[in-house]
C-alpha cells in the first residue's frame, strides 16, 4: 500500500498529481499546481525551449513559466544572437509587479543551440562555460571522415559555433550552486556519426566542469538540459562524471509526469518515432536531495487549472517538442 513505501521523488510526484487534480480536497486546486513538498529550499526548472519559440510565443511560455514557479531556470537551445535582457524580458514579473531583479548568462558557444542560465538569485558568469567552447581539430577531423559530403559544410559551420554549453555559479544565501544547461547532438546518422558527436560533446563539456570545479569551490553542481539520448546512454553516463571532491559524481533526477505514469520528455506523437526521455536534470547527491521532480505537461492539469493558469491541454506541446523539468531540492544537512 501506498502509505507502506518508501518516500521517493516518484511517490512525491503522486502526491503532485494528486493535489493538481483536487484528490487532496476533493476540488480542483487552482492556487499552485505545482505545491513545493516541505523543507524545499529552492526549485530548479530545465527546458529546451526550442530557439526562436521562446520568444515568438512568449506568452505561451511565460503561463508555463509562472505555473512552474521555479527559482532557477536552465533553458537549452535558445536562439542565437538573444541578450540575457531578451530572456529576462519574456520572465519579468511572473511573480507580480513587485518580482525580484533577474539575475542571468547566456553562452556565446552552440549557434542556435545555445543556453542560458537565469535565478531569482544573483549569479556570477564562468568564463570557460559562458565563452565559446571549441572542439578539437582532431574531433573535428573524426567527425569529418563520418559526416555524409552532401552535409559536411553545414556541419562544420555548426561545429565552428562551439558545443552547446553553458555554466553559471548561482548564489543561495550561503551557499552555491554550480549551473550548467547543455544542449547535445540531436539525432542519428548513418553512420552514426551524430552519436559520436554526443559523446564528443558529453567529454568536452564534463572536463571544462572538472577544471572548472577544481578552481572553484561550491556547494553543488546541477547539469540539465536535452541530452538526445535516441542511440545509446554513453553521453549521460560521461556527464555523470567523475568530478572533482566533494562533489564525485552526478546523478539523473527520477522524472515522471504528473500523472505519474509517463516518463518521456520528448513527444514523438505523430513522428516515426517514439516519445521517450531525452531530457534529464542531474545533481550532486552528496549535497542535494530530491524532494521531488516532475516533467509537465499540460495535459495532465485539470481544466479548472488550467484556465485559472491561462494554459490550454496543448499548450506545453505547442510550445515545444520537450516537456519542461521541474525539480525541487533540498539541502543535506552539514
Amino acid at each position: 500500500m501506498l502509505v507502506q513505501r518508501r518516500i521517493t521523488p516518484v511517490v512525491l510526484a503522486a502526491a503532485i498529481l494528486a493535489a493538481t487534480s483536487g484528490l487532496l480536497q476533493g476540488q480542483d486546486r487552482t492556487v499552485s499546481p505545482l505545491p513545493r513538498a516541505a523543507g524545499v529550499d529552492f526549485r530548479v526548472l530545465s527546458w529546451n525551449v526550442s530557439a526562436a519559440a521562446f520568444f515568438e510565443k512568449a506568452a505561451g511560455f511565460r503561463a508555463m513559466l509562472k505555473l512552474s514557479d521555479a527559482d532557477l531556470f536552465l533553458l537549452d537551445e535558445m536562439d542565437d544572437g538573444r541578450s540575457v535582457d531578451d530572456v529576462t524580458g519574456v520572465l519579468r514579473g511572473l511573480r507580480g509587479e513587485a518580482d525580484t531583479q533577474w539575475h542571468g548568462v547566456i553562452g556565446a558557444g552552440g549557434g542556435y543551440q545555445r543556453g542560458a542560465i537565469v535565478s531569482r538569485y544573483p549569479v556570477t558568469a564562468i568564463p570557460e562555460l559562458t565563452g565559446v567552447v571549441p572542439y578539437a581539430e582532431d574531433e573535428i577531423a573524426r567527425l569529418k571522415a563520418l559526416v555524409p559530403e552532401a552535409t559536411w559544410a553545414r556541419t562544420k559551420a555548426n561545429l565552428d559555433a562551439g558545443v552547446p554549453v553553458a555554466g553559471a555559479v548561482v548564489q543561495i544565501a550561503a551557499r552555491s550552486i554550480l549551473a550548467v544547461t547543455v544542449d547535445l547532438q540531436c539525432c542519428n546518422g548513418t553512420p552514426d556519426w551524430q552519436e559520436v558527436r554526443r559523446q564528443i560533446e558529453a567529454r568536452r563539456i564534463r572536463a571544462v566542469v572538472q577544471a572548472v570545479l577544481a578552481k572553484v569551490r561550491v556547494d553543488a553542481v546541477i547539469l540539465a538540459g536535452d541530452f538526445n539520448l535516441v542511440s545509446s546512454g554513453t553521453p549521460l553516463v560521461i556527464l555523470g562524471g567523475p568530478y572533482p571532491a566533494p562533489h564525485l559524481a552526478l546523478v539523473a533526477a527520477d522524472v515522471l509526469q504528473l500523472d505519474g505514469l509517463e516518463a518521456w520528455t520528448w513527444d514523438g506523437r505523430d513522428t516515426p518515432f517514439p516519445s521517450r526521455p531525452l531530457d534529464f536534470s542531474l545533481y550532486g547527491p552528496n549535497s542535494l536531495q530530491v524532494a521531488a521532480a516532475v516533467a509537465v505537461s499540460t495535459e495532465d492539469l485539470t481544466p479548472a487549472v488550467r484556465a485559472a493558469w491561462g494554459v490550454g491541454p496543448g499548450t506545453s506541446r505547442e510550445l515545444s517538442s520537450h516537456l519542461p523539468i521541474v525539480v525541487d531540492y533540498r539541502w543535506r544537512r552539514r
